[in-house]
């Protein structure tokens, strides 16, 4: 909390560009809530099963760096995934979900594995938000922040647990799948076409003689064949 009040109200930090990046899409609440959800599944299992979810949470963020165009090509299959960043916050929010909902004793299987999942899809978020021309810290600043929500959630419900936790984590759980599944559901829903109906133009109408254009104040002219007053044109022989 220290570090994000420095980077907010200190003038000097606030204006670096890595500084707004952070800020604005590393520290964003639709960023940061699955992060949580994944630390609270860390906390909720043992201790080898808690080792192994971290390596594999690396592993996971490895591939998503080093793997881009794998990984696009595989979701590019998804219909308009393109237009949402691959639907990489969908399934981060899904995957989190699942590990929290799931028995105790799957738990220590399902989390290590939503963890790789969730790693590629951090990694592979990254590199797709990425402003700058592939600057390092860009990359691996983010990479120990999400460690570092990680550990801050898991770590201290690790150190001080109770019986309630896992219904919590239910709970949670329960959260990121239905907001996983509406994100997701949104995403693949066709936008509709919002724009006005043509409207047909007149086409060019023959220009008026200006012998038979009116003038103001006169009166009309008359019929060829009659002349004013209902007199008659004689006719000729």
């Amino acid at each position: 909390l220290i570090a994000v009040a420095a980077l907010t109200f200190l003038p000097a930090l606030r204006e670096s560009p890595l500084t707004r990046w952070i800020l604005t899409e590393t520290l964003a609440p639709a960023r940061v809530l699955p992060l949580i959800g994944l630390g609270t599944a860390f906390g909720l299992i043992g201790a080898r099963a808690f080792v192994a979810a971290l390596v594999l949470f690396a592993i996971g963020i490895v591939g998503g760096l080093f793997a881009e165009d794998r990984l696009l090509w595989v979701l590019d299959t998804v219909p308009r995934a393109g237009t949402h960043l691959f639907l990489t916050g969908p399934i981060s929010y899904l995957a989190a979900g699942a590990a929290l909902v799931s028995s105790a004793r799957l738990r220590s299987y399902a989390t290590p594995a939503a963890a790789a999942i969730f790693g590629a899809m951090l990694g592979l978020t990254i590199k797709l938000t990425d402003p700058s021309l592939h600057e390092p810290a860009f990359t691996w600043t983010q990479v120990l922040i999400a460690f570092w929500i990680v550990a801050a959630v898991s770590l201290p419900l690790r150190a001080f647990w109770r019986g309630w936790f896992p219904i919590f984590g239910r709970i949670l759980g329960s959260w990121l799948l239905a907001i996983g599944l509406l994100y997701g559901g949104a995403s693949l829903v066709p936008k509709r076409d919002q724009s006005p109906p043509a409207v047909a133009m007149p086409g060019p109408s023959a220009p008026v003689p200006d012998s038979e254009r009116m003038i103001p104040g006169l009166p009309e002219p008359a019929e060829p064949g009659n002349l004013p007053g209902g007199l008659e044109r004689p006719q000729q022989p």
